[in-house]
């Protein structure tokens, strides 16, 4: 009788299987309505294949990442870079070959920035990366023992004497926890390790950064992307997918690496390339259920917001890491008394937004209840979060240099123009490096 009913056990779950790689493949494409960085992605279905000589750097990069006693070999990786720096076509339609069980992207964008600028922004330890690209990450720090944070001298210092002979190598450990992504909703939090590579190739300025997810990443937990151009983001705190049907399933980022370069083209103008090849295994049961489109959204979404970073006119380096000091020392009953005005201000703002209509998202949020969800990294990174949209000129929820609460305006309907600046923040956020989970 036991063996009778295995065959249709089994049957069980391959549906459910499919069932779940069905509604996490299938993306429609979207109303001309949404968000800037969550539109359908077009790529080819039968994509380039990247050549051999470029893989065999990308694998060097990765054994030097892997094994600290590998010496990196600038001449393994010049064919590489020499792709990076000199193709002209846009090569979202090649394809690395497949690594860490999942299918890659190629993406390359120009940014109006030089390469000092980006180091001084990216790899600052007084600057947490999620404030980089808070269209990808909520929130993210260096693990304590990192060479990277014990470096006398930033890395940008080091620009002015590079060599291609001579290259500058840089270690470090890292957590991060994502925002919401685009085909699912949901959020993780994983470690990863991280190599940095600054050299100098064809008289230009080169950064490379190298990383791989360490393991296995929490489980995903159900979130919401309310407005992908605005970084505002929800976070329930609940175990599963934003999916109908399959909303209970537990779902991982099993692995993901990839190799980013930024190249200053033009240090006068100022004007760099930043290229990613991007790998990323995800899904349930140990089953990879990510397409390349997904992968290449999520770098799109991370591209546009780490340009408008780097590009603002009215932020520095120096103006946002000493802007963001305050947070780590502030007292928790201010920071207690702040979060509640921004969970006050959240309801307002999206009580009505349809993503918000469910039942279990509805009492997060009712009458304040968000603050009770935000721990005290996520309430930080929260706080962080404002301050830098403030620097940048856009709408707050939260007041940090007032304690009298100001209005927040609703939310604009499709089609209509933003509502004015509920709130600046006058004072400081800082960071800590967040602990591994």
């Amino acid at each position: 009788m036991e063996n009778k009913k295995q065959p249709r056990i089994r049957g069980r779950w391959v549906l459910v299987l499919a069932l779940f790689a069905l509604c996490l493949t299938a993306m429609p494409a979207l109303a001309e309505d949404e968000p800037e960085g969550l539109m359908e992605v077009n790529l080819s279905p039968k994509p380039e294949p990247l050549a051999g000589d470029v893989e065999k750097g990308i694998s060097h990069l990765f054994g030097v990442l892997e094994d600290p006693s590998e010496q990196l070999s600038v001449a393994d990786i010049r064919p590489m870079l020499d792709f990076v720096v000199n193709v002209d076509a846009d090569p979202k339609d090649i394809e690395p070959a497949k690594r860490f069980g999942g299918r890659g992207i190629c993406l390359r964008r120009d940014v109006s920035t030089d390469l000092t600028r980006i180091l001084k922004f990216f790899y600052n330890p007084d600057i947490p990366n999620y404030l980089l690209c808070p269209a990808v990450l909520r929130m993210s720090g260096w693990h304590k023992g990192s060479e990277f944070l014990s470096r006398s001298r930033g890395m940008w210092e080091e620009l002015p004497g590079l060599t291609e002979d001579a290259p500058v190598v840089v270690r470090g450990r890292e957590y991060e926890m994502t925002t919401p992504d685009s085909f699912a909703e949901a959020y993780y939090g994983y470690d990863l390790n991280r190599l940095m590579i600054l050299v100098k190739f064809q008289g230009k300025n080169v950064l490379i950064s190298v990383s791989q997810q360490d393991g296995k990443s929490d489980v995903g937990r159900k979130g919401a992307i309310l407005d992908d151009t605005r970084w505002d983001y929800f976070y329930s705190g609940q175990e599963g997918l934003n999916r109908g049907m399959i909303g209970w399933m537990d779902t991982f980022t099993y692995a993901s690496g990839s190799v980013q370069v930024f190249v200053e083209q033009d240090a006068a103008a100022p004007r760099s390339t930043v290229f990613l090849f991007k790998w990323l295994k995800a899904g349930w049961a140990g089953m990879n259920v990510v397409q390349r489109s997904h992968i290449y959204d999520g770098t799109l979404r991370y591209v546009r917001s780490f340009s408008k970073v780097v590009e603002s006119p009215d932020l520095t380096p120096e103006y946002l890491a000493e802007g963001l000091k305050s947070i780590l020392g502030m007292p928790e009953g201010r920071v207690d008394g702040l979060i509640q005005e921004y969970a006050r201000n959240f309801e307002a703002r999206f009580k009505d937004d349809p993503k918000l209509q469910d039942s279990d998202y509805a009492k997060v949020i009712r009458d304040g209840g968000y603050a009770e969800v935000l721990d005290d990294k996520a309430r930080r990174s929260v706080l962080a979060l404002e301050k830098l949209k403030s620097m940048l000129g856009m709408e707050t929820l939260v007041t940090l240099g007032d304690e009298t609460p100001q209005p927040v305006a609703q939310a604009p309907q499709a089609g209509t123009a933003p509502g004015p600046v509920a709130a600046r923040t006058e004072e400081v956020a800082g960071r800590e490096a967040v602990p591994g989970s």
